[in-house]
């Protein structure tokens, strides 16, 4: 895995990653905070902070993956993955109830079901996309190259 750091500053970043089964899960960390962790539709893990290796739990078919990086204010910190098969599949659906994801195009949370139900949904090159609402659909519509690209920086 390779650690993309999409925003960066004294406060906090957004660092995110390009999962092999095509999404781009991100996560906000706050300078000097605990490990934030974020997982992916198809079943991997990601987390990052001062001891993110340490924050995952091991599981069958994961295999752990490390990167350090030191912050913008100085702080040695850890990206960690546990990652397995990579692919989408019905065991590991986004819109398994209480589920959430991340819009890609403004960096919300989304609940995958009330999503669809908005019509909040696209599907681009196989992958299921969410939205917070409809300007976020339309953009994503429109160019969703821009919006999957790892350097793109999310909007709230």
């Amino acid at each position: 895995m390779e650690l993309t750091i999409l925003h960066s500053d004294t406060n906090g970043l957004r660092a995110g990653y390009s999962c092999p089964c095509g999404c781009t899960p991100s996560v906000e960390y706050a300078r000097d905070a605990e490990v934030v962790h974020e997982g992916c539709c198809c079943g991997n893990e990601f987390a990052v902070g001062p001891d993110a290796s340490g924050s995952l739990t091991p599981a069958p078919g994961l295999h752990p993956e490390l990167q350090r990086f030191e912050s913008a204010w100085g702080q040695s910190l850890e990206a960690a993955w546990l990652v397995g098969p990579s692919v989408h599949g019905p065991s590991s659906d986004a819109s398994v109830a209480g589920a959430e994801v991340v819009d890609p195009v403004c960096g919300m949370t989304v609940e995958p079901d009330a999503a669809r139900a908005k019509g909040l949904h696209s599907l681009h090159q196989g992958v299921d996309h969410f939205f917070c609402g409809k300007g976020c659909k339309l953009e994503f519509d429109e160019d969703p190259e821009h919006y999957l690209d790892p350097a793109h920086t999310p909007s709230m």
